[in-house]
């Protein structure tokens, strides 16, 4: 009863009973797994997880220079310095044509001579006299025609300033002109081919333009 009415007496041997129960569990639970609280020696340390493979940094696009812009304008007219004149030009396809075509059939041509007439009506005087006497020009060739019964036709493709040639002046021109011959024989099939020839024309006192010349020829 004095225990009771007292109860500081009471307490310390509850207290002490308590801390004893705790330290056997303490002992119990290191008995069980000793690794609870510390690591055990046997036991190899986990290692670190693979590091993950490093990418390149991939270098910086470079901005492209922009495309250089074509200034010209598209089918620009050439100027009248670099243009040929329209009559020197109709002068270099009549020419051309009277000078490249031939018929040897039955009555026409006599020889190649007669197409240099004909073409001299569009040259300068001195030239002129040049293209009426052709010379001996393939005469196996004339003979070759008139069996096979030939004439050749020209059809002009193109005129325009040669390559590097000068612009034309009021006084001369230089002149390339592009043409197609067309060579018929009888009982063969038609052949054709593409020519070209490089004329100098002069600008002759009567206001009319004339060929003074084959360029290279």
């Amino acid at each position: 009863m004095s225990a009771l009415k007292n109860p500081s007496t009471w307490k310390v041997p509850v207290l002490f009973a308590a801390a004893a129960l705790l330290a056997v569990t303490g002992v119990l639970l290191l008995a069980v797994d000793p690794g609870r609280t510390a690591p055990r020696a046997d036991r190899p340390a986990p290692s670190a997880p693979p590091a993950e493979p490093s990418t390149p940094e991939a270098e910086p696009t470079r901005p492209s220079a922009p495309a250089a812009q074509d200034t010209t304008a598209p089918d620009e007219e050439l100027s009248a310095s670099q243009a040929v004149p329209p009559k020197a030009a109709e002068t270099a396809r009549s020419f051309v044509t009277a000078w490249a075509s031939h018929d040897a059939r039955p009555g026409r041509d006599a020889s190649f001579s007669d197409a240099g007439r004909r073409a001299a009506a569009y040259a300068t005087d001195g030239f002129a006299d040049r293209l009426r006497d052709p010379g001996d020009r393939s005469i196996r060739l004339w003979q070759q025609w008139v069996t096979d019964k030939t004439h050749v036709t020209c059809a002009i493709d193109r005129v325009a300033t040669p390559d590097g040639a000068p612009a034309a002046t009021a006084a001369r021109a230089y002149v390339r002109v592009l043409y197609t011959c067309t060579t018929h024989s009888a009982g063969q099939q038609p052949a054709r081919s593409h020519e070209q020839i490089a004329l100098e024309l002069h600008h002759v006192p009567t206001g009319a333009w004339r060929v003074g010349a084959l360029v290279n020829a």
